[in-house]
């Protein structure tokens, strides 16, 4: 009788199946060439797309291609993403980046074994100063930027296909910053608002324009980018003082302001992105009310209303 294989040792026969191929292996092959996988084909395909955004999640890339044949899609993984090239690095730097990796990771992540991979020291057992929160898609957007691929998702219940020019954190969330190919324009998305799962289209799909700032997108782009063309829309926002500051920030100067005795303000501005507010302003919970207009409050209710009727995550 064959020994049992763990979920563990089983991903660790994917990473060197796909990882040592020449060509790109069916799901067929894969579930033949990886112990431990059913032989049903449904369960297979169930427990290798399990596997699949485990390692994605991970940041281990898995190339998606076509091939002849019944089933068309190939996996495997290119050594070119997989491998870090030397860096070279002198002690000081090794010494530097091994405390920066053990300061603020991934949440999920070991520092010691990136510091491994990319030539650096593990700085011991130093406990992070901050833990960056890891969400289902974060990986699959990371690999999208990484390969120029077109990222496909489906957000406030349309589906949406993305050029993804940076991920920034912000706030306590992480907000992908590309050109949406529909609106053939700039957007933000807010990654844990992202519904089911996102998904990679062809890769060098796209070049990024010369000079981007994504954090300054992020910072501009719901509230400034089409803001003075005709059709805008004024929003006046009320946010309490946990939160005023930041938000102060992220809108900008530009806003009229008035200031509460409590420390609250009250904010109006033009808005060129109506999603990408609602989306941001669906993120402060209740430290925000919108005054007007009442249309757009009314799609603050119902998006809240959305997300409770799906079961998925509501601000407080």
């Amino acid at each position: 009788m064959a020994p049992r294989i763990n979920r563990l040792e089983r991903i660790t026969n994917l990473v060197l199946a796909l990882l040592e191929t020449s060509r790109p292996l069916s799901l067929r092959e894969i579930g033949t060439a990886v112990a431990g996988y059913p032989p049903q084909a449904g369960a297979l395909r169930q427990a290798f797309e399990r596997d699949k955004r485990t390692l994605r999640d991970g940041g281990i890339p898995i190339a998606v291609e076509r091939v002849d044949g019944e089933e068309q899609s190939g996996y495997r993984i290119r050594p070119e993403d997989y491998y870090l090239a030397d860096l070279d690095l002198t002690e000081e730097e090794a010494e530097a980046l091994g405390f920066a990796l053990a300061a603020v990771r991934l949440e999920g992540s070991s520092a010691g074994d990136v510091a491994s991979k990319l030539g650096a020291h593990a700085a011991g057992e130093m406990a992070p100063f901050a833990v960056l929160p890891s969400v289902p898609a974060l990986g699959v957007l990371q690999q999208a930027i990484r390969d120029r691929a077109l990222a496909r998702f489906t957000y406030h219940g349309r589906p949406r296909e993305v050029a993804g020019y940076g991920l920034v954190f912000r706030e306590g969330s992480w907000y992908l910053v590309g050109r949406e190919e529909a609106a053939g324009a700039m957007r933000t998305f807010r990654v844990d608002r992202i519904e089911g799962e996102a998904v990679l289209g062809e890769r060098d799909a796209y070049t990024l324009p010369e000079g981007l700032d994504a954090a300054a997108e992020l910072r501009f782009s719901p509230f400034v980018a089409g803001a003075e063309e005709e059709g805008a829309t004024e929003v006046t926002l009320e946010v309490d003082v946990r939160v005023a500051r930041a938000v102060r920030q992220m809108i900008g100067e530009a806003s009229r302001v008035a200031e509460g005795p409590d420390g609250s303000v009250v904010l109006s501005f033009k808005v060129g992105d109506d999603e990408a507010l609602l989306s941001y302003v669906l993120g402060l919970g209740d430290a925000a009310l919108v005054r007007e207009p009442p249309d757009f409050a009314a799609r603050v209710v119902s998006a809240l209303e959305a997300a409770a009727s799906r079961g998925g995550p509501v601000p407080r």
